[in-house]
């Protein structure tokens, strides 16, 4: 009898056995930051308003990757990136821009399948060496809207030239110069300036800016500052305070009367813009006001 049970006991134990494995452990993904000139690899000081780049190397142990996320820890927590793939190998580079913050800890965290994560980070301080720098005004900026015969409606930074759009759809070297472009789309944007690298849709304008060969890209960030600020600022620490790349867009939609963007062009170059005026049709025009870094 005791014979029986203990049979009994042992199979069940050894039908139990697989059952109480452990799951298979996957090594997590590899991560870091590429030492390489122009590139910002590890802790370093940047003076406000200017520009760094990181390259990061990305690649899976045992299963894809699925999942980059870039964290900025300041005062505050912002949510830089946050981007999908399914891929075993990934180079990513990125451009960003120093901001006022004393301390940014950029943290890179990149995902496998099954959310085994593995991160590095450096530290960005501010180099206080450096002045501020005088900023650009420029003279009132009427741009018409796709169907104004009379304006404008692209818009040269660099040397404060104006195009109509048939004439810089046909040329690439007006094309190279080109930062802003505006139009007004009944639907949902209605009155916006948009940069030639933007998704500008079919339709507002005869020839397609898909079909343009230089398609300068510009970013816009719709900034808290009162018109008067605007007017009244000499050096480029407002426009540095009040642009966020990470939330910059390639549009600035629904532009309506003292509305203020702040703005980086193809080139690097920070500037923002104040609306003055707005005619909101397709034969309308804006009257903007410009101030940028030299």
């Amino acid at each position: 009898m005791f014979k029986y049970r203990w049979v009994l006991l042992l199979t069940a134990i050894t039908g139990l056995s697989p059952a109480c494995q452990k799951d298979e452990v996957n090594s997590p993904p590899l991560i870091r930051l590429i030492k390489e000139t122009a590139y910002i690899h590890s802790d370093t000081n940047i003076a406000p308003g200017n520009e760094f780049r990181v390259k990061v190397l990305m690649q899976k142990s045992d299963l894809n990757l699925t999942n980059f996320l870039i964290d900025v820890y300041t005062d505050t927590v912002s949510h830089y990136l946050d981007t999908g793939m399914n891929t075993a190998y990934v180079m990513w580079e990125g451009l960003f821009i120093k901001t006022l913050a004393p301390i940014e800890d950029w943290r890179f965290t990149i995902r496998d399948r099954l959310g085994n994560a593995s991160y590095t980070s450096i530290s960005i301080g501010i180099d206080t060496s450096g002045a501020y720098q005088p900023l650009i005004e420029y003279s009132p900026i009427n741009l018409g809207a796709q169907e104004n015969p009379q304006e404008e409606t692209c818009y040269d930074i660099s040397d404060s030239s104006s195009y109509f759009y048939m004439d810089a759809a046909g040329d690439a070297d007006i094309q190279s110069g080109i930062d802003l472009i505006y139009y007004y789309y009944g639907i949902e944007d209605f009155n916006t300036i948009a940069s030639p690298g933007a998704n500008i849709e079919d339709g507002i304008f005869d020839i397609s800016i898909a079909d343009w060969s230089i398609r300068n890209t510009s970013r816009f960030h719709k900034a808290v500052i009162d018109p008067d600020e605007f007017m009244e600022a000499s050096n480029d620490s407002i426009i540095i305070a009040n642009y966020n790349e990470g939330e910059a867009k390639r549009k600035a939609k629904n532009l309506a009367p003292d509305d203020i963007y702040t703005f980086r062009t193809q080139s690097g170059r920070l500037g923002m813009f104040l609306v003055k005026e707005v005619n909101g049709t397709i034969a309308g025009d804006i009257v903007i006001q410009i101030k940028t870094q030299p």
